[in-house]
């Protein structure tokens, strides 16, 4: 069934949203461009109040929806009209209900739903993925161009690069990222001038399909790709040249005689058949369609789904198969197990037969076996089993094998595949031909670990010997097992650090890494990996890289502050240190914030900013130094201790670090640029860091931290949002207060004590929390405590009550610590932390500074306001234009405000309209009504003319009566 059609931009734009669709305008010029910056639409919904402006009134425009995450995870499968044209639609239908019930009934499901017919006749379809992400968009099916297909660009193009394909797509997806136009554009939005029709549903229609459906729903419309793919020797050796004598090598014939139903018994069962084309399900018989053969006259298998040993898309040879599937991947063993059973003209050499041929070529490395008695270890026996298959080396050192465990620290039993040798040179490998060595590394290069994360992403740590600087040094660096995989990458990505190998060598060195690895599994060392230090995504905490657990960060500047979260010391010292702080509030307030930085999670906070500022000599960089002992090295020279004079990007690797950790930036008056504050205190407590384009590295780094800073200004003299003081808890209170000689004896005792023992308190206090949440109603009594300090710090103003919860993080961490001995000194009384947090401060009550700023215009402005008694004396608008319009009714006088003529005289004194709007609401200073959008926008008629304007009630916006007025 089809929805009723809606040809209003605007109406269609409120159907779409109220679909949970994100909605953009389109130009009218044929180019298909957004109308607007839409960058930040791609995780941000547009709003009706955006659509009011951008569909009112008779502009020319088109309409899109941005497609992932920001529409509710809705995905566009969309067929070109090429391809409904060629029958495409018709052949993947067929395979849909070829691919069992479930993926029948998802696809029948996605053709009753909401589908558009595009202006070239082609077809859009959504669906909406669950339990899953959706993907950016992705080219599915497409075919190369046909010679009379060809443009005039196209053509000219060829004469320039006679080689150049020029491929039409013919189905591909709108995915995270992408958008796509929707009816009823029309007119100019489109090249042809033609419109976006409805044939089916509409956004309420759109059938929501489990992940695993969808991903087997994008494989079969990639089965119906026609561009040729590139074919490897791995998984389709080309022929050989023939033999002299003429015979047929195993290998070639069992190409002509194989059954592709034989190779893949047990892996891959026939499902159905189109023409010469055979379509493959799982064998137990579980989804759908899963792989095809015989597209073409070479026969080949292509496998769309993982879960095999088959990579996907590559296309296989029936040897390449063969041998994958019951020789791991290795020709040679293949060959010569195909010829046993009687293929090609002749058998080959059985193993271990003499090898006159190659007497004088060298030979593989075989691992030394030593004597074992027949109970021997079970590596033991694989290496005698190598030994025997392997050709005699023709030097003292290949026949004893590398030495890995003297190079590398790996066990004795670690070996060297076959076929390869490492040596002082290097890493080689024996030639196909078995006569010559070629190089794959200049360096020895071996896996030396393993590692696995929280999450579950595996990754490696390779190793070589370096030799720039004169002296054989190891370097070891770890990187994701899908960089190891890809050797292009990998020497890409450690081509800077020194990886012995060259981009042409890269195969050679991703294949030799997956033999090295594959032959020595369970000699390999297996590790746990932090990519952060704190809380880990299983529940377990990283104090430091001294705790066991392996910590590799993600980007080389973190390396250094990681390492500094170490312990020196002992814990007694630093506790006799910190006794000396009893009588100085604001140290022991910074303490408090390093031991509350780990109870932001299980109390679900977000991360918030503690901000010490007072004159340079007062001891505030002391204070931080304490602080910051409480989980490392404090000292200036350490990276953990960090500084403004950065950009923000570097701000957020240094954020991204930890997960429930203080984070310690000192001097605000590094900075280089104002802005940077203001970004990071606006920031901070989303948890993460700001989107960037294009899937760059670095999108979005998540953190939960507080951020401890000082400076001889405020932070929050560096922002003019209005909204900054309810994230920061500020103090301008000299930390060692003003004693003279005492209190700055006490400083350089302090600074002294922790330099000389840091490291231990934090990691102790997670132990104790870590003890509380195993408990029954562990975490639940954790955040009834919490919510019961809330209570007692909540005061009378807005500000205070926003505060609140910060403030009792604080508090409750420093009485945990106390309760637990852990600080050696009673608790601070409520009533201080009150008196340096949540009373009440002038800057704080921004809008209600940015309301007087507004009364106190409109009072000297009132020339400038519409009204009745003006319009009956004609007097003109005013050469600014009327500000607003003023009203009398029952005896009780409205002023109404234009909203952008308010916007920009708050601006220019420094406030934001869009910062303090919500306040003024809440106060309700502002009239509202339930059916304008937005409700605080109300329609005022003035000078011939209906707007909408703020209109404020007379708390908000008291005033004289009209006359007097006038």
């Amino acid at each position: 069934m089809t929805d009723s059609p809606i040809t209003d931009l605007r109406a269609a734009a409120r159907d779409l949203h109220d679909a949970g669709l994100c909605v953009l305008p389109i130009k009218a010029d044929g180019t298909k461009k957004p109308a607007v910056s839409w960058l930040e639409h791609k995780v941000t919904r547009t709003t009706p109040e955006q659509h009011d402006g951008w569909f009112g009134g008779d502009r020319p425009r088109g309409i899109a929806v941005v497609y992932g995450a920001v529409s509710g995870n809705v995905e566009l499968i969309e067929f070109e009209g090429l391809a409904i044209r060629e029958g495409l639609l018709n052949d993947v239908t067929e395979i849909m209900d070829a691919s069992g019930p479930r993926v029948s009934k998802a696809w029948a499901a996605i053709l009753d739903g909401w589908v558009t017919e595009s202006p070239s006749g082609g077809r859009h379809f959504r669906l909406r993925v669950e339990g899953g992400d959706v993907p950016g968009n992705t080219k599915l099916a497409s075919r190369l161009a046909e010679e009379d297909e060809y443009t005039d660009e196209e053509k000219q193009r060829l004469r320039e690069k006679p080689n150049a394909r020029i491929v039409r797509v013919l189905i591909e997806t709108r995915g995270e990222g992408g958008y796509g136009l929707v009816e009823p554009s029309g007119g100019g939005v489109h090249a042809s001038g033609r419109p976006y029709v409805r044939l089916a549903g509409g956004p309420g229609t759109i059938p929501t399909l489990d992940a695993e459906t969808v991903g087997a729903i994008r494989d079969v419309c990639r089965m119906v790709d026609q561009l040729p793919q590139p074919e490897v020797a791995k998984t389709a050796p080309r022929p050989a040249p023939p033999r002299p004598d003429g015979s047929l090598r195993p290998g070639d014939d069992f190409e002509a005689r194989g059954s592709w139903e034989d190779i893949l018994r047990g892996v891959f069962r026939p499902m159905h058949t189109r023409g010469s084309e055979t379509y493959w399900g799982w064998a137990d018989g579980v989804g759908g369609v899963k792989a095809t053969t015989g597209k073409d006259e070479h026969d080949r298998l292509f496998v769309f789904a993982t879960g095999s040993e088959f990579e996907s898309e590559v296309p296989y040879s029936k040897f390449g198969a063969y041998a994958l599937l019951n020789h791991g991947g290795d020709h040679k063993a293949a060959a010569r197990e195909l010829a046993r059973q009687g293929y090609g003209s002749r058998h080959l050499a059985t193993v271990g037969a003499p090898l006159a041929a190659r007497a004088s070529g060298p030979a593989p490395a075989a691992a030394p076996a030593s004597p074992a008695p027949a109970a021997a270890p079970e590596e033991d026996e694989h290496a005698r089993a190598d030994e025997e298959q392997a050709p005699q080396g023709d030097t003292a050192r290949d026949s004893e094998g590398f030495d890995y465990a003297d190079t590398f620290g790996l066990p004795p039993a670690v070996r060297t595949p076959y076929d390869y040798r490492v040596t002082g040179r290097g890493v080689e490998v024996l030639s196909q031909s078995g006569e010559s060595w070629n190089r794959v590394t200049f360096a020895p290069l071996v896996v030396t670990a393993t590692f696995e994360d929280p999450e579950g992403d595996q990754y490696v740590e390779l190793s070589w010997i370096d030799r720039s600087l004169g002296r054989p040094r190891r370097i070891s660096r770890i990187v994701s097992r899908e960089t190891a995989k890809r050797g292009r990458k990998l020497i890409e990505t450690l081509g800077s650090a020194g990886l012995p190998a060259v981009e042409g060598d890269a195969r050679a060195v991703e294949k030799w890494l997956a033999e090295f690895e594959a032959g020595n599994v369970g000699r390999i060392p297996s590790e746990q990996l932090a990519r952060w230090l704190g809380w880990q995504d299983d529940g377990t905490f990283v104090s430091s890289p001294e705790d066991g657990i392996k910590v590799d960060t993600p980007f080389e500047e973190q390396r250094g502050p990681a390492r500094a979260h170490a312990r020196k010391g002992t814990l007694a010292d630093w506790q006799a240190t910190v006794a000396q702080l009893a009588g100085f509030p604001v140290p022991r307030v910074a303490l408090a914030a390093a031991l509350a930085a780990p109870l932001l999670k299980p109390l679900g906070l977000n991360s918030f900013t503690l901000d010490i500022s007072s004159r340079s000599t007062k001891g505030k960089t002391t204070a931080l130094q304490v602080a910051l002992s409480v989980w490392a090295d404090p000292s200036e020279h350490a990276s953990a201790m960090s500084n403004w004079r950065t950009t923000l990007y570097g701000m957020e690797k240094r954020l991204n670090l930890v997960r429930g950790i203080l984070t310690v930036f000192d001097e605000t008056m590094a900075v280089t640029d104002d802005s940077l504050i203001d970004e990071v205190l606006y920031q901070l407590p989303m948890n993460h860091g700001k989107a960037r384009s294009g899937g760059a590295f670095g999108n979005m780094l998540p953190w939960e931290t507080i951020l401890l800073s000082s400076g001889e200004r405020p932070a929050l003299s560096f922002t003019t949002s209005q909204g900054a003081a309810a994230r920061i808890l500020g103090t301008t209170i000299p930390p060692f207060g003003d004693a003279g000689a005492a209190a700055a004896a006490v400083a350089v005792a302090a600074r002294d004590g922790v330099l000389a023992n840091h490291g231990h308190a934090g990691p102790e206090f997670v132990q104790y929390i870590l003890s509380g949440l195993a408990k029954p109603g562990g975490r639940e009594g954790l955040k009834e405590k919490h919510r019961a300090l809330v209570d007692e710090f909540r005061g009378a103003g807005d500000m205070t009550n926003r505060r609140a919860p910060m403030v009792a993080v604080l508090a409750f961490a420093e009485a945990l610590a106390c309760h637990i001995g852990l600080l050696p000194y009673e608790p601070l009384a409520h009533d201080v932390w009150r008196s340096l947090f949540t009373a009440h401060s002038p800057t704080d009550n921004r809008p209600a500074m940015a309301l007087d700023v507004l009364r106190e215009y409109v009072a000297g402005h009132a020339h400038e306001l519409f009204s009745a008694t003006r319009a009956a004396m004609g007097d003109k608008p005013p050469y600014s234009g009327w500000l607003g319009v003023l009203s009398t009714k029952d005896g009780v006088t409205e002023v109404a405000l234009l909203p952008e003529r308010v916007r920009k005289i708050l601006a220019d004194a420094d406030y934001s309209l869009d910062a303090v709007v919500g306040s003024w609401i809440d106060a309700e200073y502002l009239k509202t009504l339930k059916s304008q959008r937005p409700a605080h926008l109300v329609p005022r008629r003035f000078d011939g003319a209906r707007a909408k304007c703020l209109a404020f009630t007379p708390a908000g916006m008291p005033f004289g009566d009209e006359d007097e007025a006038a």
